[in-house]
């Protein structure tokens, strides 16, 4: 595997030059075909959002449960671990 690799639109312009060098239209074609389509459905969010006031209360739980793991607080908070660890930092 290429140790870098290059972005769609590199990829993309390239093939366009190669097009042009060798004279074969169809790969102007498939360049023109290499773009990401637009996700049709988002999975929808599962976790609350942070408050303020949410994260006051998650950091009161924390200094309740010193021994309790980050994951566990965001499961009985329902947000995820990254929302844990903003309202410990005050991030919120």
């Amino acid at each position: 595997m290429a140790k870098n690799k290059r972005s769609i639109p590199d990829l993309r312009n390239r093939i366009r030059e190669i097009a042009d060098e060798s004279g074969i239209d169809e790969l102007h074609d498939l360049a023109d075909e290499m773009f990401r389509n637009s996700p049709v459905r988002r999975a929808r969010a599962r976790s609350a959002h942070l408050t303020p006031e949410l994260a006051e209360e998650i950091r009161v739980f924390a200094r309740r449960n010193p021994k309790m793991h980050q994951r566990d607080i965001a499961q009985k908070f329902n947000v995820n671990p990254g929302r844990v660890s903003e309202a410990m930092n005050n991030i919120v």
